[in-house]
Formats: C-alpha cells, structure tokens, sequence
C-alpha cells in the first residue's frame, strides 16, 4: 500500500514495485488507505507523512492499535533529512523510514527485507504449530520436552544425596530422571517425614515449584545412583512464552498429581493399615521401569513407612504378615510381589 501526496512520486514507486512482481495499492488518503488495509490485509505500508485526511503518523497510530493490522510492516517516506522526526516516526511504531535522497535500490531492499522477515516469522509459526500439535499427539505430553533438550548435560547423583531443599531457588526448575529414582518429601520440626512422590525413570518433577516460580515446595532426595537432566526456571518460562500450550499441559500434570495426593490423604483417613500398604506395594511395583521383572521393587523400609503415613515398626509387622499369608517375599530391601490379585482385592 503507498500512501503519498506527491502524484509523481505515488505513481513512480506503483510502477517500480510492479516491476518487480508486487501487487501493489496506492492513494494520497490516509484514511481511505485504512478502510482499504481493514478489507484487503496488506503486507507493508510505504506512506509520507503529509497526505490527506489522516496523515502519516495517523496511520501508524491506527495500525498499531488493531491486532489485525498490527502485523503489517511500515516505511516512512521523510521529506527532508530530518533526524528529529525520523526518531518520532521509529518510536510511534514505524518498521524504517527513507530520507531523501533515496534511490530505486533502497526503496526495494527495504521492501525486500521487510517481506523476507515477515516470511521467516510466518514459517516460524508454522513450525511452532505444527510441533504444538505434536505435543498433543504424543502418548505422553510432557516426554516431548525431553527433546527440547538434548544438548543439556545429565547431573549424577549417588544414594541419599539430596538435589534440592525446601525453600531453596538454587535448582529451581522443571527434572527429568534418566536413570535411578527420586523421592520428594515435606519434614516437621520434630523430624517426621512424609513422602510426597517417589519417580522412576522417565518421568517429570519440580513441576509445582517451576509453576509458582518462587522455590521449592519440598525436599527432593536420591534414593539411589540416579542421573538427572534438569530444565532450568528461565529456561521453562522461555518455552512457555513460546509455545503457550505447555502452560496447560503443565497445570494438568499438576492436577493429577494433586488428585494423587487427595487420594493419599483419604486413604489415611479411611483405609487400614493393610489396605494402605497393599496399595503402595501395587503402585510401587508399576513404577519398577528399569527391571525386566516387573513384580518386584526396592525401597528402604523407613521410605515405605514414611509413604504410607505409618511407623517403620508397623510396617514391618504388616510386611510380615503379609509374607506369611504369601503375598509378599521379602529380600532384604526387596519387596517381591507373589499374589498381585489379593493385595488388589485386601479388604479394608
């Protein structure tokens, strides 16, 4: 779209850019250009500032305003080598400007950058489409994080070495577990403990305290040799700004495992002991990703207590009697599973 005054110079620059395969619009109004661009979306404006009915920073002003037109790059034609109004034109939201004299070359490199941008920031949105629609489409949403990062270096961690604490900023941010498995967990004052989640392999933590950006909420601990990749907080808030759909995909995943802890705390409430137990017996041995048996698991018995809510005394007199009713074996650390189907139906 041109918009100028000068009838010579309008039809000039018309027949330059034709020239060169452009479809181009022209008019000496600036409003008339306005009603036009709100109709037929242009791709970039080329206008002086003195032209009829709403002048050159008129149009700038109403271009930016709407979304729709917003997108739309504009190049002030000055009058003269005014510095001054070149710096007024810049700040109202021009994307360049030409003093005189300019010639035929400048006026289309201009055009030609411009378009050239625009054209790799539409490709851009492109791919971000198309890989936000991957991240829907994956089985499990947040794994497709895990390619964002390659280049990032894996953390080694050994047995019992704690990675973060609560109320710290230091490793803030959003863990993926390579190898090992984790344990999150709260403290009182008096030393008890409970455990908020224990992770396997493969899978996601530190997603509350990457959404409330301030610190950790708990305290995260290796139960043994583990490698992790962590996502740092900047850099998960990049990725948000990026591709906004994670936001959702992150509230959900909290929610679930909000919904996991509403769970827990019913159980406390309601369920035996031996229910309660049963039940992470089950849950434990579907986390046991990195053996080929997947009927077995191992987790310290203070561990298990303190993810059940129960003293470690209670718990292995219930292991105990679940070893001699023949669910269970026990070797040392190891709990494996003999009778799945009755720890699933144990009555509370």
């Amino acid at each position: 779209m041109i918009i100028l005054e000068d009838f010579d110079l309008r039809i000039k620059i018309t027949e330059l850019l034709t020239i060169g395969k452009y479809n181009v619009k022209s008019t000496n109004s600036g409003k008339q250009a306005i009603e036009i661009i709100r109709t037929s979306p242009v791709d970039i404006i080329i206008s002086g500032i003195n032209v009829a009915e709403i002048d050159g920073f008129g149009v700038l002003r109403v271009v930016n305003k709407f979304m729709e037109t917003a997108g739309i790059s504009v190049i002030m034609l000055l009058a003269n080598q005014d510095y001054d109004l070149a710096r007024r034109v810049m700040e109202l939201g021009a994307d360049g400007y030409l003093m005189p004299p300019f010639d035929d070359g400048e006026l289309l490199n201009h055009v030609e950058v411009k378009l050239r941008k625009k054209r790799l920031q539409h490709e851009l949105f492109l791919k971000q489409h198309i890989q936000l629609r991957n991240i829907h489409n994956t089985s499990d949403e947040l794994s497709w994080l895990r390619s964002r990062f390659e280049g990032y270096l894996p953390r080694s961690f050994k047995k019992s070495q704690v990675l973060y604490n609560k109320g710290e900023r230091r490793s803030l941010g959003l863990h993926y577990i390579i190898s090992g498995k984790i344990k999150t967990y709260i403290s009182d004052a008096a030393g008890h403990v409970l455990i908020t989640g224990i992770y396997g392999p493969h899978e996601y933590f530190g997603i509350q305290g990457t959404l409330l950006g301030n610190e950790n909420r708990e305290i995260a601990e290796a139960i043994n040799n583990t490698e992790i990749l962590t996502i740092p907080y900047a850099d998960v808030q990049n990725l948000i700004s990026d591709y906004p759909d994670l936001f959702s995909i992150f509230a959900k995943n909290l929610a679930h495992t909000l919904n996991n802890r509403d769970e827990k705390l019913l159980d406390i409430a309601y369920y035996s002991v031996r229910k309660r137990i049963a039940k992470a017996i089950i849950e434990l041995t579907k986390l046991n990703h990195e053996s080929a048996e997947n009927d077995r698991f191992i987790l310290p018995r203070h561990d298990l207590a303190c993810l059940v809510g129960i003293a470690t005394e209670t718990l292995s007199r219930v292991l105990s009697d679940f070893t001699r009713e023949g669910l269970i074996e026990k070797d040392g650390n190891n709990i494996i599973v003999l009778d799945m189907n009755s720890l699933k139906m144990m009555k509370n």
